[in-house]
């Protein structure tokens, strides 16, 4: 009976990752300790085992598609990134296109304000960015 623990209510709750398909926050799910051992004499062939078997690849295939789906949000994030800074930078060649454009001097002034503006943001997002794409 050496590796027998005393199960605890916490130990009889239904894992939510069986029960709720979509459920959110499961990666703090564990599954209790008479989940992770062998069946009696180490026979891994019962019907019991199966059951855990069973358990053990829905828990695995949820870590699996919750580490896949957060690697496609990293390579998501590291896009858009570059995204801002070029969106600021097309902004800022807009409104240069602009001034040369305009004849009237308020329009022209407001012009370039909008370029200095844009291009602010742009050095911002570069400074802000700089060494964090790559991590």
């Amino acid at each position: 009976l050496v590796p027998y623990k005393d199960i605890s209510t916490t130990n009889l709750s239904v894992n939510k990752d069986v029960t709720e398909e979509n459920q959110f926050s499961q990666d703090t799910d564990s599954l209790p300790w008479f989940w992770r051992m062998e069946g009696a004499g180490g026979d891994c062939t019962s019907a019991w085992m199966g059951e855990c078997r069973f358990l053990f690849q829905i828990n695995w295939l949820k870590a699996k598609a919750r580490y896949c789906w957060w690697r496609e949000e990293l390579r998501l994030v590291r896009h858009e990134m570059s995204w801002v800074q070029k969106w600021f930078q097309n902004q800022e060649e807009e409104w240069k296109r602009r001034v040369s454009e305009s004849q009237d001097r308020g329009h022209k002034a407001y012009a370039e304000r909008k370029v200095h503006l844009y291009h602010s943001y742009m050095e911002d997002a570069a400074k802000r960015l700089q060494g964090k794409r790559s991590s």
